[in-house]
């Protein structure tokens, strides 16, 4: 499932696999499901999303951007980035300029979730 959730060291984190997204389309269906997961939590979140190879245009960043600043922002403990290069990279220090927040960026997804567990 490309939202779930795992168990790290005793530490449950919301797990959002952007590695299928190919496609505009596939992108804003999975921000969907990610957006309903953080509406569904009665916690704040510790949140990894691997983003390896995942589809990023103008579209799906400014749905990215909206959807941080209303839903993702407030609702997050801290949150680990995995899969972040190059054009990604500067979407994502933009994204967390314009809606704030943890945001930490790792290059596994091992070190990211003791990241997240500690």
């Amino acid at each position: 499932m490309p939202v779930s959730y795992v168990n790290h060291k005793g530490r449950e984190i919301l797990y959002v696999d952007l590695t299928e997204s190919k496609t505009e389309k596939r992108s804003l269906e999975l921000l969907e499901e990610t957006k309903e997961a953080y509406l569904n939590a009665s916690d704040k979140l510790y949140v990894l999303v691997n983003s390896e190879g995942a589809f990023v245009n103008a579209v799906v960043s400014s749905k990215m951007k909206e959807y941080g600043r209303t839903y993702f922002k407030d609702r997050a403990e801290k949150r680990a980035f995995v899969g972040i290069h190059g054009l990604k990279k500067m979407i994502l220090r933009a994204y967390s300029k314009m809606v704030g927040g943890n945001i930490k960026v790792f290059d596994d997804v091992e070190e990211a979730k003791d990241y997240l567990a500690s």
